[in-house]
């Protein structure tokens, strides 16, 4: 993690859900412990407001990149399973050039 991406993000959440909701929330501890930072994305993600969700999702992006590689692996498996399809050779396997 990028302590100070993670620390930039958590300023713009902070900014955006003393704004909208009126919560305040300490942005260094945010970006350094994982329970308060899970914590304020549930709230977060409570609101009905789609820009504090986008935010959120970046900065849960940025915390916890392997929940997110995790969920992603999930998920691409889940819709493989239910298309009936599996990933094999002749899967798609992209680079950059």
């Amino acid at each position: 993690m990028g302590t100070s991406e993670a620390v930039a993000l958590a300023a713009h959440l902070h900014v955006l859900m003393r704004r909208k909701i009126g919560r305040v929330t300490d942005t260094e501890w945010m970006a350094e412990n994982a329970d308060y930072a899970r914590e304020v994305l549930r709230i977060a993600r409570a609101e009905s407001d789609a820009e504090l969700k986008q935010w959120a999702d970046r900065f849960e992006a940025v915390m916890f990149p392997q929940e997110q590689a995790r969920s992603a692996a999930s998920g691409t498996a889940d819709k493989a399973a239910a298309s009936g399809k599996t990933a094999g050779p002749q899967a798609y396997q992209g680079r950059l050039r």
